[in-house]
């Protein structure tokens, strides 16, 4: 299983609790095929340009882990819902790569394997300019 990250639009033109009503749609999907990590709701806020001629929308972000070939049926799920303005799907790197190479011991190692690298690129006199 790989981690994804899904991010969508709700019509801001139609209630808060029809909005969750979708959110909540939404994540039951995904729960079915996977497991949701983490909802961010971001409330309502104005589009940055006119979607269907709609100005303002509801956001989440939702943070789940499914098999590769379930994105594919959750981007159709979305392509048929029309309450849904937008929509986008990522994969997330892991994490646990970032963090290991955050570690001090980590980042010591790395500066030690540059530093020769870098040593050899630096001239040690400068050519002087013919007059």
């Amino acid at each position: 299983m790989r981690e994804f990250e899904l991010m969508y639009v709700v019509d801001g033109t139609m209630p808060e609790e029809e909005a969750a009503k979708v959110a909540e749609g939404v994540q039951s999907f995904v729960s079915s095929h996977g497991t949701v990590v983490k909802v961010d709701p971001w409330g309502r806020r104005r589009l940055a340009y006119p979607i269907k001629k709609k100005q303002d929308g509801y956001y989440w972000v939702v943070a789940f882990e499914v098999e590769p070939e379930a994105v594919d049926v959750l981007k159709q799920q979305l392509r048929v819902n029309e309450s849904i303005l937008r929509w986008m799907v990522t994969r997330v790197e892991h994490r646990r790569a970032r963090k290991v190479a955050a570690e001090p011991e980590v980042q010591q190692t790395l500066i030690a394997e540059a530093a020769p690298a870098v040593q050899q690129e630096s001239p040690t006199a400068a050519p002087q300019p013919e007059a």
